[in-house]
């Protein structure tokens, strides 16, 4: 069994770095997706901020419009005060007039705060849209290296695939059942060491007969708790 265990430490080997490099595959995609997703709520930012602009231009147009009506009425109105024939009358309009250009001062004023509101608009769209651009260069940079990393992952792995091949026949196909299923269940690690007479996976104190069971190698022991294969090395025993 001892050359089998040792086979199996080979073998371990390559599957932990093949568990971690699958990992990385699987997480790169996502890093991706947060990245994409953090460009998309910039672009909805620039969205929201061009619709609050154009509203903001449309309510000034409007406003301007407005005046323009009303100053027009205030020159008819004008026009009309040399026809009148009483005081009274002619008082009536005067008092008519000055209350349409009372209104129209405050459409004034309204006009220039609108116009301002306009030019900070203006500002904070040019400034989000810098930081889109910004955000999309970051982006596009970021995908270029992760699809780097997933083609270097992917040439790593076919490696690593090639390597357990040639493995695999010198393993005796019980202790490939059994190391297989562990390895399935205990996510890319199926053989660990003992590490001061404990489980080096799950860190449990074993009892003696198992660690003397560990220590003669004469057959596949595992933890009771966490089922993975034991094995003896020096380097973990007095750690």
């Amino acid at each position: 069994m001892a050359d089998q265990l040792a086979i199996l430490k080979r073998l371990q080997a390559i599957d932990g770095e093949l568990f971690r490099l699958r990992r990385e595959q699987q997480e790169k995609p996502r890093e991706l997706e947060q990245a994409e997703a953090r460009v998309a709520d910039q672009d909805a930012r620039v969205s929201a901020v061009v619709a609050k602009l154009k509203t903001l231009q449309v309510t000034q147009k409007e406003k301007e419009l407005e005046l323009q009506t009303r100053e027009g009425n205030v020159k008819k109105l004008q026009g009309q005060l040399f026809q009148l024939k009483t005081n009274k009358e002619y008082a009536a309009m005067q008092r008519e007039i000055e209350s349409i250009k009372a209104d129209n001062s405050l459409l004034e004023e309204e006009i220039l705060r609108a116009l301002d509101a306009i030019d900070q608009s203006v500002k904070e769209r040019d400034l989000e849209q810098g930081r889109l651009a910004k955000g999309q260069e970051a982006f596009a940079a970021t995908r270029r290296e992760i699809e780097a990393a997933l083609e270097a992952i992917a040439g790593q792995i076919a490696q690593l695939e090639r390597d357990r091949k040639t493995i695999l026949p010198d393993v005796q196909p019980d202790t490939l059942e059994t190391y297989e299923r562990i390895l399935g269940i205990r996510e890319g690690l199926a053989l660990v060491p003992l590490v001061n007479d404990a489980c080096g996976g799950c860190n449990r104190r074993l009892p003696p007969q198992v660690v003397n069971e560990v220590y003669l190698q004469a057959k596949l022991v595992t933890c009771e708790s966490c089922s993975r294969i034991l094995y003896f090395d020096e380097a973990h025993s007095k750690l």
